[in-house]
């Protein structure tokens, strides 16, 4: 059977290098190596690509999310357990979010922490029953009441713009048909296509028309709710 090999990344040294030195005495389990922030996890995660990266969530240079946002582009076959030592639900759902496929409390044995490095190298989760079904909760309830639209970030004016650009109409036309200047025009451009999170507005009017098909497909009553 293939050796797993494991980062561990903490800022505590004296923490992390005593969890080093318990989980390398695992034969199954080399190399382990040892980041004691973000950027060096980092590092080693682009380097060596370690099967399974325990990770603590409050790091000195950031935070444990970050390390899981950047290893899913760095090192995408690593799998993460997060250390915390508290159970923050929103932390909870935002890491699994990102691909977290353990979260354990600091305080873990190590024998349990062992038994999860090889639980999600084998695929499995790992979640005490209490957090998962408080994560279920808030799953299910995300999937009741969805994020408001992402057009909701918009003024009614720049809303008003999209709709133009939308139409066809250059910004002479739309400064025409709003009654503004071209200068207003081009300041709700820039404002609306920072609001959206996009780079363009071919890319901000392909949002519009798509959020407009979506609503278009929706039932009218009970909007994202189930109904009788």
């Amino acid at each position: 059977m293939k050796p797993i090999s494991v980062l561990i990344v903490d800022d505590h040294a004296v923490f992390a290098d005593a969890v080093q030195a318990r989980l390398s005495a695992e034969p199954d389990l080399t190399p382990v190596t040892v980041a004691y922030g973000v950027r060096q996890a980092l590092q080693r995660m682009k380097a060596s690509a370690p099967d399974v990266a325990i990770v603590d969530l409050t790091l000195g240079d950031g935070s444990g999310l970050d390390v899981a946002d950047e290893a899913r582009s760095l090192s995408p076959g690593t799998r993460i357990v997060m250390l915390s030592a508290a159970d923050s639900l929103d932390a909870v759902v935002d890491s699994l979010t990102l691909g977290v496929r353990g979260w354990l409390p600091k305080t873990i044995d190590t024998e349990q922490l062992i038994a999860a490095v090889r639980g999600v190298c084998a695929g499995e989760a790992w979640l005490s029953p209490g957090l998962l079904g408080r994560v279920l909760a808030r799953l299910l309830t995300a999937t009741i009441d969805p994020p408001p639209e992402p057009l909701a970030v918009l003024t009614p004016r720049e809303r008003e713009v999209l709709d133009c650009i939308a139409g066809g109409l250059n910004r002479g036309d739309t400064a025409a048909r709003l009654g503004v200047s071209i200068n207003t025009v081009r300041s709700h451009t820039q404002n609306l296509i920072a609001k959206l999170g996009v780079h363009s507005t071919l890319e901000a009017v392909a949002m519009r028309n798509r959020m407009a098909m979506d609503e278009h497909r929706l039932p009218m009553a009970g909007r994202g709710r189930f109904f009788n």
